[in-house]
């Protein structure tokens, strides 16, 4: 069988295309030469394999090309996705709030509980949350047996009950001097920062649908500006459509408290254009992910970098407590069960009811490290001017204008530099220049030492049998 082997593997290198195969199983020629052709071969052979393992270590970081690029003038403009999320003013939490902290008891001189309701309103409002809260305020009354003491669970149904609907956050709200509905808009989320109100946003809307208000701004006929009033406290953020607000990183925007109160923020956006190749390539040779690649893993429905942090903070709570706080779980998944006081009481003893950003990127769990890129459609928005807060006295509604004063000009694009066509014609060729190789030098290799051994065999025996 090895003989047989050699055989075929001489007859395939007498005809083979590749070049200088067949200087080599030529016989005839002095072995001088034959070794001459065989180092060339073999030098081929590692020059080619060095330029291709070369390319596949570049490939990753020459993938795609970020770059800036002038807008046609009057070019439409999409304004950003808005949150809308209920603050605390003076700790006032509401009637309702106040009659279900008196229905749990008292404090010990017989006193309204104050702590019991600031631990209420941090379970409400996690921006508030600070170390050691929660046991400063709830553990004093533990021992306490006529004393009131903190929720021990349900704290998303009690966010659900308590907390403001839109009807009792919004007044009115317009959008280029246009006046739209804002509970048919705005929809309910809860996020990390708390429970808010989001303006199509992919989390809990989908484009075209009828909650998502047509954006798209033409300069010359409209202004980039949107105004709110509500009747309660609130933080406002612009972001981009698969963001959500997070109390671990700063966004843009403004927040209002005081009844009366006005204020208006300049803002700049760039926008993010891919190219329809870019979707080719690997995410981490791109450097990020799409909307639609969202992890199994993960609680939310589209994916910006803002969605993986909160993931990883409740992926490092679940693996120390075994819950994590709701605020984390939006939709509820069973999954990742929410916690109860002594869970939250777990988070707070290991550091991790709000953990820091930079402690979630070097979060290992196991051999998996928490990767965090960027969204391939994140674009680039800032603030540039926040107005001085002004007072109407006759009213009590907040009022936030929010205005783009100078359109943009330019935008961002990713291209693909190396698309997989572009990776076949680039090996196809190193293969072509160093030994001659092409599609049908491969089909021709299997031939030889498949089909054609078969029926070499086949018409031996026949000879045989003749």
């Amino acid at each position: 069988m090895a003989w047989k082997f050699v055989a075929y593997l001489k007859d395939y290198s007498s005809n083979c295309t590749l070049a200088g195969f067949n200087y080599i199983a030529n016989s005839n020629l002095h072995p001088t030469e034959r070794i001459f052709w065989l180092l060339c071969v073999l030098l081929s052979a590692m020059g080619c394999y060095h330029l291709i393992s070369e390319y596949q270590r570049d490939f990753p970081i020459r993938a795609v090309s970020i770059v800036y690029e002038s807008l046609p003038p009057f070019a439409k403009w999409k304004f950003p996705t808005v949150s809308v999320c209920e603050i605390v003013y003076k700790y006032d939490l509401g009637r309702d709030v106040v009659e279900y902290v008196k229905g749990l008891g008292t404090d010990e001189n017989g006193e309204y509980n104050y702590d019991v309701e600031t631990y209420i309103s941090l379970m409400f409002f996690p921006y508030q949350y600070h170390e050691g809260t929660i046991k400063s305020h709830c553990y004093p009354y533990e021992k306490c047996d006529e004393c009131s003491k903190c929720p021990r669970n349900d704290y998303r149904k009690m966010v659900l009950m308590f907390g403001a609907n839109c009807t009792d956050m919004f007044i009115e709200c317009k959008l280029s001097n246009k006046m739209f509905d804002c509970c048919k808009y705005f929809l309910p989320l809860i996020t990390p920062f708390g429970r808010c109100f989001m303006l199509n946003s992919l989390q809990n809307n989908k484009r075209n649908s009828e909650h998502w208000l047509p954006m798209i701004l033409d300069p010359a006929t409209q202004t980039a500006t949107m105004q709110l009033l509500t009747h309660r406290p609130m933080q406002i953020t612009l972001h981009n459509e698969e963001d959500i607000p997070h109390t671990a990183l700063s966004g843009v925007g403004v927040s209002i408290s005081d009844p009366g109160q006005h204020k208006t923020l300049h803002f700049q956006m760039e926008a993010m254009e891919n190219d329809p190749d870019v979707h080719e390539i690997d995410p981490l040779a791109r450097n990020c992910y799409f909307t639609e690649e969202v992890p199994a893993t993960s609680v939310f429905r589209a994916y910006s970098f803002t969605t993986c942090i909160s993931d990883c903070a409740r992926r490092f709570q679940m693996e120390i407590c075994n819950c994590s706080s709701y605020t984390m779980n939006p939709f509820g998944d069973p999954r990742y069960p929410d916690c109860d006081y002594n869970g939250n009481l777990c988070l707070e003893s290991n550091s991790i009811v709000k953990p820091d950003a930079k402690l979630l990127l070097n979060y290992k769990k196991g051999k998996k490290k928490c990767y965090c890129l960027p969204s391939c459609s994140e674009g680039d928005l800032k603030t540039i001017y926040e107005s001085v807060s002004d007072f109407n006295s006759s009213s009590k509604a907040r009022n936030v204008t929010l205005t783009m004063p100078v359109w943009p000009t330019d935008q961002y694009r990713r291209q693909a530099l190396r698309t997989r066509l572009d990776v076949v014609v680039t090996m196809g060729g190193m293969l072509g220049l160093f030994l001659g190789a092409s599609i049908l030098s491969a089909i021709e290799f299997i031939y030889y030492f498949t089909l054609r051994a078969a029926n070499t065999l086949r018409m031996a025996k026949a000879s045989v049998q003749k």
